[in-house]
Parts: structure tokens; C-alpha cells; sequence
């Protein structure tokens, strides 16, 4: 018998996050974007600084980030350490670049 997920199910936070180790050997916690900020980071713009700044703002846990500190990051701290969290933030979310095409029932659009 199949077992069809409830609006409960669908609509349920989903809590989970990860500590994630950068190159420089420090620690931050992370989880990934929920539907309503994955649209929401590129609504209005197409510039990939504002986005990933965005997406840095809701997915950092700790240490917590608002959004002038994600862009304030992303102008004074290593390129390697940004790109290194972003790119985890995406996996997280099942959008990174890989996802489309390892997902069987992914669509490509995202």
C-alpha cells in the first residue's frame, strides 16, 4: 500500500542543517534554502554577487549573517572561503550543479 505524504508532511520545517569545515580549518553551520528563499534570492536581479549574498544570509547559521554582513564577506574575506560555502549551501538545497542531472525526476528548471 502506498503511503501519500499529508499536508502536514509538505508543509513541515525542515530543521535540519551541518557543520561544514572550510580549507582554513574553521567551522560554520549551515542548511539549505527552503522553496520560498531559493525564488526569493534571485527574484529582481540577475547579478550573482546579490544572490549568493543573499543565499549566505538565510543558510548561515552560525555565525548568523544579514544580509549587508553576507555582502560585507563577499568584499573583504577570501575568495576560496565564500565560494567554499556558497557551493555547500547549493548542495544543501539540492540545486548545485550536479543536482539536475543525478536526480532522476529533476527537471533541469530551477
Amino acid at each position: 500500500m502506498t503511503e501519500y505524504a499529508s499536508i502536514d508532511d509538505l508543509t513541515a520545517a525542515d530543521d535540519t542543517a551541518e557543520d561544514f569545515t572550510m580549507s582554513s580549518g574553521k567551522v560554520v553551520r549551515l542548511r539549505g534554502l527552503t522553496r520560498a528563499e531559493h525564488l526569493w534570492v534571485g527574484k529582481g536581479t540577475d547579478d550573482p554577487a546579490e544572490i549568493e549574498a543573499r543565499m549566505l544570509s538565510k543558510a548561515l547559521i552560525e555565525p548568523r549573517m544579514n544580509l549587508e554582513q553576507a555582502k560585507a564577506w563577499q568584499k573583504a574575506g577570501a575568495s576560496r572561503a565564500v565560494a567554499e560555502v556558497s557551493a555547500q549551501v547549493q548542495k544543501l538545497s539540492g540545486f548545485d550543479e550536479g543536482a539536475a542531472k543525478s536526480d532522476p525526476g529533476a527537471t533541469g528548471e530551477q
